[in-house]
């Protein structure tokens, strides 16, 4: 009998491999069909695990078949790279089981022939351990040898995408660039936020660094009866600082305009004053359903909930701030949603920044004069961040940067501020995922 979780992590895999789902989908329709707690932790545990260390587990495929993995049958490739994920990383269950479940898994699925290949494979790294996998550079970086073993052991060894680190180190030299792809290999941690204001006495965790009010806990298992109480909501802190940017400079009627499923929502509303009104709106049913939800949940009643496309708002030149989290690769959030890195490839940068162009035009026309449009992504690359916004000011006269760095955000904010005035987290500079946020206000005077 394969164990319930290994079962579920398989099946979950082959469906983010074949592109189905992402992996937040496929997990969250999983765990629905296990009734123990234990096995829904597993099973995230296994698949997140999987899709973290993808490119090492294939390089170990290759080196112990002879074969890439994307010849391999869907079910065998997954199996393969479930087992050596568990023989590598999960120490705590049994090689034995291991090599079972995964000789196991193939024998259910149409290609049987492989299971005789699946076990020598596992059973061999039960014994050997892992083949040797590409190591940092061993000669000076003036060596035309210093760049391929650069990338060959960032990408692979650190189970990155070639053409991203490639990039990374471009832009920020080799050491910044380990030290991002390390961060990206550690689990994410759950941060909550109160919406009732009161202290975290109740709950372990360390306070956040640089957006006042968080809770890093120590345990992600506290968070779920937290987070059913509504009294908290869960928010990484990069996340939380665009919401924290947003609130300061939030005034009149506010729209955020790709609202679900609610957190810098709630940000705002509950570090603002009375005068100032939200709408919160989303595209898709089920998104506004959840967003509801969060505000329902945490007993926010000054946002109205509105379905609505944000590349057409139902607004003319009346709103006073816009906020657009706008649709972006994600990939500043490679570590809590690992299967991004597999998901996305540089030819999807063109058609993302022509649709986050549209949504800051739209968000524009809909503004009164003197408004406020607060533009971010959780995207690390410039095509979707600086080069945009600096390519929307040469097209707009009328638009100016508005400083942070003289918002009125908290001081510990200050090392999350850019020299120009946008707020800008790094995984290798500040332990956060990569998200950029800048404000922009239309010339003229708002008549209250």
């Amino acid at each position: 009998m394969i164990a319930p979780a290994r079962r579920a992590a398989t099946d979950v895999l082959v469906a983010v491999d074949a592109g189905r789902h992402d992996l937040p989908t496929a997990l969250a329709q999983a765990h629905a069909g296990l009734a123990d707690a234990r096995d829904r932790a597993l099973l995230t545990e296994l698949a997140t695990g999987v899709q973290r260390w993808r490119l090492a587990l294939d390089f170990a495929i290759h080196a112990r078949t002879g074969r890439q993995p994307a010849d391999l049958d869907p079910e065998v490739r997954t199996a393969l790279r479930l087992g050596l994920y568990q023989l590598w990383h999960a120490t705590r269950t049994p090689a034995s089981a291991v090599v079972h479940d995964g000789v196991e898994i193939v024998k259910r699925g149409p290609r049987r022939s492989a299971s005789g290949m699946v076990n020598a494979v596992l059973r061999r790294v039960a014994r050997e351990g892992m083949p040797q996998l590409p190591e940092p550079p061993r000669v000076p970086v003036d060596d035309p040898r210093w760049r391929p073993q650069a990338l060959a052991y960032l990408a692979i060894a650190q189970s990155h995408p070639a053409w991203l680190v490639e990039r990374w180190l471009d832009r920020f030299g080799y050491d910044a660039t380990e030290a991002w792809v390390r961060y990206d290999n550690t689990p994410a941690d759950v941060t909550v936020w109160r919406t009732d204001g009161a202290n975290h006495d109740d709950v372990e965790g360390e306070p956040t660094r640089y957006v006042p009010g968080g809770l890093t806990l120590t345990s992600g298992r506290d968070a779920i009866g937290l987070l059913a109480t509504g009294r908290v909501y869960a928010q990484d802190e990069a996340s939380a600082a665009v919401g924290l940017v947003a609130a300061c400079v939030a005034r009149g009627r506010v729209l955020d305009a790709c609202a679900a499923p609610g957190g810098k929502t709630l940000a705002m509303a509950s570090r603002t004053g009375a005068d100032v009104r939200f709408i919160a709106s989303d595209l898709r049913a089920r998104r506004v359903t959840l967003l509801a939800q969060t505000l329902a949940r945490a007993r926010q009643r000054r946002v109205a909930v509105l379905r609505s496309d944000a590349s057409r708002l139902p607004f003319d030149a009346s709103l006073d701030t816009v906020l657009i989290d706008a649709p972006c690769s994600g990939l500043g959030t490679l570590r809590r949603d690992p299967d991004v890195r597999w998901r996305r490839t540089a030819a999807d940068l063109p058609a993302l920044v022509a649709v986050q162009r549209a949504l800051i035009e739209e968000g524009r026309r809909a503004m009164r004069p003197g408004g406020t449009l607060i533009y971010a992504t959780c995207s690390s690359e410039p095509e979707e961040n600086e080069s945009l916004i600096a390519d929307v000011l040469r097209a707009h006269p009328d638009l100016a940067r508005v400083d942070l760095r003289h918002a009125g955000l908290p001081p510990t904010m200050t090392p999350l501020l850019t020299a120009d005035g946008a707020l800008r987290t790094w995984p290798h500079a500040h332990g956060l995922d990569a998200f950029h946020a800048v404000a922009l206000r239309v010339a003229g005077k708002i008549d209250d």
